[in-house]
């Protein structure tokens, strides 16, 4: 019982770590460069920016990053920005589900495509397991199986567990049966 606890425990840690912590994407071509060589409709293409994830703006003097609301990312304005950044790096933080818009307001810069709409989805939360519905045990060609475990706590946890750790960039799952 004391092992199935630390477990849950350290799933659960575990599981608010990743939701706390994003993925950074590098906004732009093959070098992350925010420029006009990049098609930004492709960039976006296939990716999916939860909350908490990053993107990380790298420009020359002769560009800058504005976030702009929708009406003025459709009309390339950049005149009244939600902000202007023009430090070379720029990292903004998705802090909440819903779309994103960025432009460079140098220029035509925005009207030659400099411009990428993110849409934001809330943070996953890990997959849930899978329901068990009870069914009568496999006839045994072996050893006589184990019993039951007993009831009450353990009981109503169910006869099996599965749960599922994601960690960073790649998946590890783990699997306890109980």
């Amino acid at each position: 019982m004391a092992v199935l606890r630390a477990l849950v425990a350290a799933v659960a840690v575990a599981a608010i770590f990743e939701l706390a912590m994003g993925v950074n994407y590098d906004v732009g071509g093959p070098a992350g460069s925010w420029d006009l060589s990049t098609n930004y409709a492709q960039w976006v293409a296939g990716k999916k920016f939860n909350v908490n994830d990053t993107l990380t703006f790298k420009y020359t003097s002769a560009h800058d990053v504005l976030e702009v609301n929708s009406a003025a990312y459709a009309a390339c304005d950049g005149s009244k920005p939600i902000t202007k950044e023009t430090t070379g790096m720029t990292i903004f933080t998705l802090p909440a589900a819903g779309k994103k818009y960025f432009i460079c307001g140098v220029g035509n810069h925005c009207a030659q495509g400099m411009k990428v709409e993110v849409d934001v989805s809330a943070a996953s939360s890990p997959p849930s397991p899978p329901s068990v519905s009870p069914t009568s045990p496999p006839p045994s060609s072996g050893p006589a199986a184990a019993p039951p475990p007993p009831s009450g706590a353990a009981g109503s946890l169910g006869k099996q567990a599965n749960v599922a750790l994601g960690f960073g960039l790649g998946m590890v799952l783990m699997v306890v049966g109980l």
